[in-house]
């Protein structure tokens, strides 16, 4: 039996996106309002070290498996579009722009602006044959899901 990967279903990325903002942003929401008045933890100081957390936890992880936590939970693996091996670059582009928008938070016209940003990258996973968010176009990359799958191979013909 023979196995191949392919592009990952925008529910996956979601689920992994959801599972890695929760391990970032539940201990620093937790920490940051333990250490600063709720007000200022919330508005200020849980957003802008929230975008710094998530940038590096998913700068490392992709750069030395291709994964984090949430998309090994779900099966997916962030690869290059030319077939090479994530570079430093790409990972560093890629989660730069997922990561840094909610640093924006305690700016009223660039909070606004950071949502619809995340809005259209959402939706441009949907947009296209290679299912890329904008993320994935600027940096190169495509996100595949790695469960083993059997290929359908044709049976042999048989002469009849």
């Amino acid at each position: 039996m023979t196995y191949e990967a392919v592009l990952a279903e925008p529910s996956q990325r979601l689920v992994a996106r959801l599972v890695d903002t929760l391990i970032v942003g539940v201990p620093l929401a937790t920490a940051a309002t333990e250490v600063f008045p709720r007000e200022t933890a919330q508005t200020v100081v849980a957003p802008i070290a929230f975008a710094a957390v998530f940038l590096v936890y998913e700068a490392v992880q992709l750069a030395v498996w291709g994964r984090t936590l949430g998309k090994r939970l779900t099966g997916i693996r962030v690869v290059s579009a030319d077939g090479e091996r994530l570079r430093v670059g790409q990972v560093l582009i890629r989660s730069a722009i997922y990561a840094l928008p909610p640093a924006a938070r305690p700016v009223p016209v660039l909070n606004v602006l950071a949502g619809i940003f995340w809005l259209a990258e959402i939706g441009l996973m949907f947009e296209g044959d290679t299912r890329q968010a904008l993320h994935d176009r600027a940096a190169a990359t495509l996100v595949i899901d790695v469960r083993p799958r059997p290929v359908t191979e044709d049976p042999p013909l048989s002469d009849v």
